[in-house]
C-alpha cells in the first residue's frame, strides 16, 4: 500500500483518539498499518530492490540511479500523503500538530523500518516477520488498472471518514 494511502487511513482510525493521548494514536497508526496492508493493494515497483519476492533474502541493489529514483518516489508518495491529511485536518493547535504527526509518523513508520531491514540489519528480523505475517499474498502490482483504482477506493474512503 502507499505511505499516501497509509498516512489517511491512520490519521482517520486515529482521529477519536485525538484529544487523548498521543502515544495512543502513535501505536493505533502503527497497527492501522499492519491491518491496511492485509487489504490486497497495489503496490508501485521498486527497482532498486534485489530478489523483491524472496522475503528472506530481499535487499537493496547496487544501482545507484535506481535507488535515487525509488527514494524520490517514496519521498514523493510520502509528502503527498502528509499534504493530503494536513489539507484535511487544518491542525491549530498544538495538540493537533501532534495527533497528526503521530497518525503520519506511525502509520508510515512499518515500510520506513522495512526498508532499513533490506539493508541487512539484522535486529529489524522480528518487525520484517511481523510485517510479512499481516501482508496480504494477493498483490495487485502487476495489474495497475484494477489495483490503483481499488486503493484510491479505500483512500477516498478513509478521507471520507477522516472529514
Amino acid at each position: 500500500m502507499t505511505l499516501t494511502t497509509h498516512s489517511i487511513i491512520a490519521a482517520a482510525v486515529t482521529k477519536p483518539l485525538a484529544a487523548m493521548n498521543p502515544l495512543l494514536a502513535f501505536a493505533i497508526a502503527i497497527a492501522s498499518h499492519y491491518l491496511s496492508d492485509a487489504i490486497p493493494h497495489w503496490d508501485y515497483p521498486l527497482q532498486s530492490i534485489e530478489n523483491p519476492e524472496d522475503k528472506e533474502n530481499r535487499k537493496w541493489g547496487s544501482g545507484r540511479s535506481a535507488l535515487i529514483k525509488d527514494i524520490s518516489s517514496m519521498a514523493v508518495d510520502g509528502f503527498l500523503g502528509v499534504g493530503i491529511v494536513l489539507a484535511v485536518v487544518r491542525p491549530v493547535t498544538a495538540q493537533e500538530w501532534i495527533w497528526v504527526i503521530a497518525a503520519i509518523v506511525g502509520g508510515c513508520l512499518p515500510d520506513f523500518l522495512q526498508g532499513l531491514y533490506m539493508f541487512r540489519l539484522k535486529f529489524l528480523r522480528p518487525h520484517q516477520w511481523l510485517h510479512d505475517i499481516f501482508h496480504s499474498n494477493i498483490r495487485l502490482g502487476p495489474y495497475p488498472l484494477f489495483g490503483i483504482p481499488f486503493q484510491l477506493i479505500i483512500a477516498v474512503i478513509a478521507l471520507y471518514i477522516l472529514m
